[in-house]
């Protein structure tokens, strides 16, 4: 997204945004921790990584996707956006599972609606509504919130270990998402003051 945001979207890429994302990086493959000595889980980096980069691939078309979408509500472009992830997804489903919904029981179906009305639904809903606002380089480096996120909520409700290296990746991401957004900031402020 940041690569293209200067070509397609017509954004300036300045020093610190380039180091910010750097930064960001760095602190996402320690969050990672691909070369940890952490035996007690067996990761397939050899799969992750390349599903990492196409999801990646994926992330940036909708980024820029929704750069270029005009007279749309928030919630149209997030049910448009729903539809296209419906039909990427559903071959993969079809080739790897077949659908069996004989599981299914009331609490199951109740967590199913929740997990789609809340935490898709109204999240992507005030993510694409936000997204036309924001710089795509800025919404480039607040994604690697996601992953420091995941590991936190893991260590807390799940009990699972996070270890310096990791948390100095989660302060390395964190830091450089806050320096690249008070760097904007300033920014707009100064062209405000012009």
């Amino acid at each position: 997204m940041t690569i293209l945001a200067p070509f397609v979207l017509k954004e300036k890429l300045t020093p610190v945004k380039v180091g910010c994302i750097i930064t960001a990086m760095i602190g996402l493959f320690l969050v990672v921790n691909i070369g940890g000595s952490n035996t007690s889980n067996s990761y397939n980096h050899a799969v992750g990584i390349p599903y990492g980069l196409l999801a990646a691939t994926l992330y940036a078309s909708v980024v820029l996707m929704n750069k270029f979408i005009k007279n749309l509500s928030g919630f149209e472009t997030t049910l448009v956006q729903l539809m296209i992830a419906v039909l990427v997804l559903l071959p993969y489903i079809l080739i790897k599972d077949s659908m069996n919904f004989s599981g299914l029981n009331s609490s199951s179906i109740i967590c199913i609606l929740l997990l789609g009305i809340i935490h898709t639904g109204i999240a992507y809903y005030l993510y694409f509504t936000s997204i036309k606002e924001l710089k795509g380089q800025t919404i480039a480096v607040l994604s690697y919130i996601d992953p420091i996120s995941a590991v936190i909520i893991a260590a807390i409700f799940l009990g699972e270990s996070m270890n310096f290296i990791q948390m100095i990746g989660g302060v390395l991401i964190l830091g450089s998402t806050f320096l690249s957004k008070r760097m904007e900031t300033k920014v707009q402020g100064l062209k405000e003051t012009t």
